[in-house]
This record gives structure tokens, C-alpha cells and sequence, in this order.
């Protein structure tokens, strides 16, 4: 392991763009970053993806590294939030899987007429429908505000957006939502206020 005048060497180099230097900065902060990736994520595979990250990250904007603060202090404060935007990531990304397995398998015992499974069903394939239909943006923040549970200023934080573009496309996404459940006749009138 290189000592930190020696890192802070290569950074310098690196920063003048010495391809070699990059190279050598590479190579010694690599295990490094694997080891607090890992011990952040707890998991090898997401420890190596966000090693790539912040491996890239950190050559990539090695010009701006001004010397303030000590190199590893600096590529450990990437990996940190690498790892947290990883871990956040992967959290969203597995409710909405268990959301759409849910959509998907849902099934409610209590309904023992045959006509209120068929109207169920018909709800949550409304609802899968109008959650696909809404543009990205809409979806997003309709997802982490109103089937998350977080509040539109954390919402608006996660996604770096305005709090106010946040509450907008949040207005229209449940606007949206609302008008084309009511559109349809007979399929919410129970379950209208639930997203």
C-alpha cells in the first residue's frame, strides 16, 4: 500500500492528465475502495459494482481534487455515497419488484363471489395500466410519495429535483391516476382513495 504523500503524488500527476499516473492511482486505491465498498454493501458483487463506480468517478474528476483534504479521505467520501446510492437503488429497485409481484399474484380470500374476484382483477390491471402510462418522471415521484411512503421533500432530494417540479408532477401524476380510475365505471368506487 502506497502511503498517502505517495497517493497524493499520483493524484497531482493524474491531474495533469499523465496517463501512467492514472493508471498507478488506479491500482493502489483499488483495494481500497473494494474493501469499504464491501464492507458498506455486505455483498461482493454489489461491493465490485461500486468499486467500478468509484474507481471511474474518482479518475474522472481527479482535476478537481484540490488537496484540501487527504486523497483516501476523498475517494472513501465517493465510495460512501456510491455505496448509499447503490444500496438505495437496490431497495427500490426490489419493492418495486415485490409491488409488481404483488400486482401481479394478488389475491384476496375473503372474496367469495366469483363476479368480485373478476372485478379485483380487472382493478389491478387498471392500476398496473396507469402506472405504466404515466411518463417517467410522474411515475418516479408517484412511486417514492405515494406508494414509498416518503416525503416529497426527501423525494425531491433522492431525484436532485426542485421540491416545487417535484409537487407538480406529483399533482399531475395522482390527477392522472384519479381521472382515468374514475373513468371507468363501477371498477374503484370502493378502493378510489388507495394510491
Amino acid at each position: 500500500m502506497l502511503s498517502d504523500r505517495e497517493i497524493l503524488d499520483l493524484a497531482e500527476e493524474a491531474g495533469k492528465g499523465e496517463r501512467g499516473a492514472l493508471e498507478r492511482l488506479a491500482g493502489a486505491l483499488r483495494p481500497l475502495v473494494c474493501r469499504w465498498a464491501l464492507v458498506m454493501t455486505g455483498d461482493p458483487d454489489d461491493a465490485e459494482d461500486v468499486a467500478q463506480l468509484v474507481l471511474m468517478k474518482t479518475l474522472n474528476s481527479i482535476g478537481s481534487f484540490d488537496g484540501r483534504a487527504r486523497v483516501t479521505s476523498w475517494v472513501y467520501r465517493i465510495t460512501r455515497n456510491a455505496s448509499l446510492d447503490h444500496q438505495r437503488a437496490k431497495r427500490q429497485e426490489q419493492r418495486l419488484a415485490e409491488k409488481v409481484e404483488w400486482l401481479a399474484e394478488a389475491r384476496t380470500p375473503q372474496l367469495e363471489d366469483p363476479l368480485d374476484e373478476i372485478e379485483m382483477k380487472r382493478t389491478l390491471r387498471l392500476i398496473r395500466t396507469l402506472l405504466r402510462g404515466l411518463p417517467m418522471a410522474q411515475r418516479e415521484v408517484f412511486d417514492l410519495v405515494a406508494l414509498q411512503g416518503l416525503k416529497p421533500s426527501e423525494a425531491a432530494q433522492l431525484l436532485e429535483m426542485n421540491p416545487n417540479t417535484l409537487r407538480v408532477h406529483l399533482l399531475r401524476a395522482r390527477r392522472r391516476m384519479r381521472k382515468e380510475m374514475l373513468a371507468q365505471p363501477g371498477e374503484t368506487e370502493t378502493r378510489g382513495n388507495d394510491g
